[in-house]
């Protein structure tokens, strides 16, 4: 499961020690996983695995939106969000996942889409939902869904890539012998129908999706310092709106995610 380190404006337990917690994730993952009955059916194992990945989703959450001291108020739509839901659970533990993540960019608070860091790439991602065939418009600034039952105009995913591309390259900069900029356009469930695109664009579609998809599961390398060091760099950046608890947590509850 990808460490979810940054969604909106919440604060994060990552931006406050970024080392810490993404070692201790790890930690806690693996405890768990020896703490499995090896002399359980599979049946029984698989029911387990599941049950885990959703209580882990659920404290990725609580990570990702409080800390010992703080909390933000948090939309209930992300705990009920499947892109969030599928970019976690099935996406391995050495990528960070920053989602839809307000960062302070010339003293003004810009959203961005979905910023996947694995350990040797930073995938700049607009993810596009619903079924059809997706075609760049005549003006160029809009798509358009050409299947029958599907039609609609959306701005183009590219100028949102764009502007991504355009703040992230920066702060890439120092790193660039160690992580290159992937820019990609992800539709699941539909297709896109784009021809010979000279941007550096990677679509993926109804055609692709899986094979992307098992190419980031696939990553056999570890996290790596500068991967880290990005991560760090981009938190930094986030904007962050909280209160104070009213009554703060204890340390010890830093120790383990609850119900696992």
């Amino acid at each position: 499961m990808a460490q979810l380190v940054k969604i909106q404006d919440y604060v994060s337990r990552y931006e406050k020690n970024l080392y810490h917690y993404q070692s201790l994730f790890m930690r806690i993952k693996e405890n768990r996983r020896k703490s499995f009955n090896p002399d359980i059916n599979e049946e029984d194992r698989k029911h387990l695995h599941k049950e885990f990945r959703k209580i882990l989703f659920q404290n990725q959450m609580k990570w990702a939106t409080s800390t010992v001291k703080e909390v933000s108020n948090v939309d209930e739509k992300y705990f009920r969000d499947q892109k969030l839901q599928f970019l976690t659970r099935e996406i391995p533990d050495n990528y960070f996942l920053f989602y839809e993540p307000v960062l302070r960019i010339k003293s003004a608070p810009v959203e961005l889409d979905v910023i996947l860091v694995g350990p040797a790439t930073i995938s700049l991602i607009v993810w596009m939902s619903g079924e059809g065939i997706w075609q760049e418009a005549e003006n160029k600034r809009f798509w358009k869904n050409v299947s029958p039952e599907q039609k609609e105009t959306r701005l183009s995913p590219v100028i949102r890539l764009e502007r991504m591309n355009s703040i992230i390259k920066g702060w890439a900069e120092p790193y660039k012998e160690q992580l290159s900029i992937q820019q990609t356009i992800i539709a699941p469930d539909a297709f896109i129908d784009l021809s010979n695109d000279w941007r550096k664009i990677n679509f993926v579609d109804k055609r692709n999706f899986k094979e992307w998809h098992m190419r980031i599961v696939n990553e056999p390398a570890p996290v790596k310092s500068q991967q880290l060091k990005f991560v760090s760099d981009i938190l930094s950046i986030g904007v962050t709106n909280s209160l104070y608890r009213k009554d703060p947590l204890t340390n010890e509850s830093e120790l383990s995610f609850e119900g696992i």
